[in-house]
């Protein structure tokens, strides 16, 4: 019982902090390899059952993209990959794909089909370079130098996806300098090209510092400037759904993962987020079958597999709710 306590104690304030903390560049986007180690090697095959090692293009500067075939922003990513694919090949740059989700594996020649993918696309049977590496976001991307080190690392696919990834490219290809670069990501020098979604991620980012304060009502009121500022912007709306969830109010936490899910239906962020507000609202059934759905699905489950547990416990199945408790504390420990 006082494990528990502990768990219900802590575990909200971290999940939290975890949940804002997607959008900043300065994130690691894995676990297991940090900027300057030797990129974890793997052989792995593609669907047509060719073999692609890691360390059969060292000398070559190589990007190495995690990705789930039927997650929108990964096919996004994968869009603008391609798009820049044959400029960088020509260059000596080789790009990677892995997909790791056993559920995903007959996705990918659909994927390659209907997008036009040239790079390769790699099946990581048992997870094992998931695992390795410690991918913890899809999509998420790492750029190898020459010497077989991690130089750059990239959490997720946002508005800066694009230029993040050509400006490094070209960084390491010897054609800016760090300074150029700089001054290419500068969201100042980007503002006039997209003020809200710079607007945003400012807001963002300081409502993850409130967050982690448990200043909800100011982390709200910066989230809702966010979502002022670029409407369209997903993942602005399910941080400020678990924020208003933080502070208590379900009605308008349950709007913005509404929202959420109109503009990603497969969010199983916005799921979980939307399902904790049913549970909050008595419709405790109804809430689980959603929980549980982005529970399978979702790489990062922690938060869905607390509110689970929350859920349990509403309907007096301590045992069900101590269960998800621990995973919950187990999947938080591994992130």
């Amino acid at each position: 019982m006082f494990a528990k306590r502990l768990v219900k104690i802590f575990i909200p304030f971290l999940i939290a902090g975890a949940v804002l903390a997607g959008t900043s560049h300065a994130a690691n986007a894995f676990r297991n390899v940090s900027v300057g180690q030797p990129a974890p090697n793997f052989s792995l095959q593609d669907s047509s059952g060719k073999d692609f090692s890691l360390s059969s293009y060292t000398g070559r500067v190589t990007l190495v993209i995690f990705i789930r075939p039927d997650q929108n922003n990964s096919i996004r990513a994968m869009k603008i990959l391609q798009k820049m694919y044959p400029e960088f090949s020509s260059k000596g740059v080789e790009f990677l794909a892995i997909v790791s989700e056993t559920d995903q594996r007959n996705n990918i020649p659909v994927l390659v089909q209907k997008e036009n993918i040239t790079f390769p696309v790699l099946f990581d049977n048992n997870r094992k370079v998931y695992g390795a590496w410690g991918t913890i976001l899809y999509p998420t991307t790492g750029i190898v130098g020459k010497d077989g080190k991690l130089a750059v690392q990239v959490p997720m696919c946002d508005w800066k996806f694009k230029d993040t990834i050509v400006g490094n490219l070209r960084l390491m290809l010897g054609e800016i300098s760090k300074k150029q670069l700089d001054l290419e990501l500068n969201p100042k020098a980007n503002e006039t090209v997209a003020p809200g979604l710079a607007k945003a991620e400012r807001h963002m980012m300081l409502a993850e510092d409130l967050m982690k304060r448990q200043m909800y009502t100011n982390a709200c009121k910066e989230l809702a400037a966010a979502v002022q500022s670029a409407p369209d912007l997903t993942e602005a709306h399910i941080k400020y759904g678990f924020a208003l969830l933080s502070k208590g109010d379900t009605k308008k936490a349950d709007e913005q993962f509404t929202t959420a899910l109109k503009q990603e239906p497969r969010s199983n962020d916005a799921k979980t987020g939307l399902g904790s507000c049913l549970v909050a609202q008595g419709q405790v059934d109804k809430g689980i079958e959603l929980l549980t759905e982005a529970s399978k699905l979702n790489p990062q489950p922690a938060r869905a597999y607390f509110e689970l547990g929350k859920a349990y416990e509403k309907k007096g199945a301590f045992d069900k709710a101590a269960k998800y408790y621990r995973k919950a504390a187990e999947n938080l420990a591994n992130w």
